[in-house]
């Protein structure tokens, strides 16, 4: 017999049993069916999660920032230092710290700000956040003006009262119309818009929305709003993904010198601590569907072994005659195999069916603003709920397509050599 005519003999062994061989094929379709599940649901939330980060700036950044409360000795304790960021500490990091790409100041107020635009009857307000900050925040956010410029080092050198807008802000301000060169008003004082900034969105993890916000150079905040020449926060660019420890090591170690020694700062990475709850989160998927997955197939190719033994008993008659033929035993096993072969790629290749569809289904229906925004709220995610990705993983198809082969081959050799140690007599002689 070819081989030919032993993957037809499998395909026929499927069709003369067709709710033996659904029970069977079950196993292996539910297995192989969790496995791209998990792989295009845990993908989907590594792509947003991702996503938001580089809207933060990117995994290679971590933000530095002092506030009311640090951690001490694995306490959170009332912060009673005196000490503060300055551009000094800026210079002295970039300079001394060869981990560090660049670093962003900023003095951030992140909502609540009136903002206005015109006069008498015809203002219009909205309530947004503003940054002090320098050119550095656009080259590291790789965030881009969409009309008009960003600050620039003119504008810090002359405390310049110039604003850079976002999308958002620049929207319920002006509607439709140009607002560079246009004047408006922050907290009261008024500042010359020099450009709006590109669609960022918001953060669906905190909330932040970087297009409601204005854009302001750095020493403008210290002496109009500030009065002081300190900076409240420090975003920080390592050299890459794999340096943000050394550069976090680096940049403390120089802090520690200029400042007596206090660490006055809190670090925050959106980077390391969001890869880890993706990384968490996707383990948790493997182990659940995984042990799904293992029992699943472990069953299925019990019920593969099963089958294939009955087909044994009820073609030994055929056995023999083949074997009475001239049939060799390698013939005999390697029918056999590639019967049972048959029946696993079949399982698995509905389990692609059922697991991308489902994959895909899953995003399509998570994807709507409702649930969406239900699971959002369940995750604690902050922002507006974003359209959930699908992706299939091609090397996990190949992986599922290897394992269905792999378990026909594997829970198909003892029927098949069960089989092909039959003799001619015996076997004709089965009733």
């Amino acid at each position: 017999m070819s081989y030919i005519e032993s993957v037809l003999q499998g395909f026929r062994a499927i069709f003369e049993n067709k709710l033996r061989s659904s029970l069977t094929l079950l196993g292996i379709t539910i297995g192989i069916a969790a496995v791209l599940s998990m792989v295009s649901i845990s993908g989907g939330a590594r792509q947003i999660i991702l996503a938001d980060i580089e809207k933060l700036g990117g995994a290679d950044q971590f933000m530095m920032f002092r506030s009311g409360r640090i951690l001490v000795n694995g306490k959170w304790v009332r912060n009673r230092s005196n000490e503060r960021f300055t551009y000094d500490d800026v210079l002295a990091i970039e300079r001394e710290c060869p981990s560090v790409e660049r670093v962003i100041p900023r003095n951030p107020e992140w909502g609540g700000v009136r903002i206005t635009a015109g006069e008498g009857i015809n203002t219009r307000e909205t309530r947004s956040g503003y940054q002090g900050t320098t050119t550095a925040m656009m080259e590291g956010l790789e965030w881009y003006p969409e009309s008009g410029r960003f600050v620039e080092e003119a504008d810090e050198f002359d405390w310049n009262k110039v604003a850079v807008i976002g999308a958002t802000t620049a929207y319920e301000l002006f509607d439709d119309q140009d607002p560079v060169g246009q004047q408006i008003k922050i907290n009261g004082k008024r500042f010359t818009v020099v450009g709006v900034m590109e669609s960022r969105g918001k953060s669906i993890q905190y909330g932040w929305d970087f297009d409601s916000t204005a854009i302001l150079p750095l020493s403008t905040t210290q002496a109009r709003f500030n009065g002081n020449d300190e900076i409240s926060m420090l975003s920080i660019q390592a050299t890459s993904t794999e340096k943000i420890i050394d550069a976090v090591a680096e940049v403390k170690q120089v802090l520690g010198r200029r400042h007596n020694g206090e660490e006055f700062y809190r670090i925050f990475s959106p980077g390391l601590g969001n890869l880890e709850f993706v990384t968490t989160l996707s383990n948790m998927l493997r182990v659940v569907l995984g042990g799904i997955a293992g029992f699943s197939l472990f069953i299925g190719g019990v019920g593969i072994m099963n089958i294939m033994l009955v087909s044994v008993t009820e073609r030994t008659k055929e056995i023999g005659l083949r074997k009475a033929l001239g049939g060799r035993r390698r013939d005999i096993l390697i029918q056999f195999i590639i019967e049972a072969t048959v029946l696993c790629l079949t399982g698995g290749f509905l389990g692609l069916v059922v697991g991308i569809s489902f994959g895909w289904g899953s995003a399509k229906i998570i994807s709507n603003p409702a649930i969406g925004g239900f699971v959002g709220t369940l995750i604690g995610f902050q922002g507006d709920w974003v359209a959930w990705p699908y992706e299939v993983s091609i090397p996990w198809v190949l992986i599922s397509i290897f394992v269905s082969l792999a378990i026909g081959v594997f829970f198909g050799f003892y029927p098949a050599w069960k089989a092909a140690r039959l003799t001619p007599i015996d076997a004709l002689r089965h009733v």
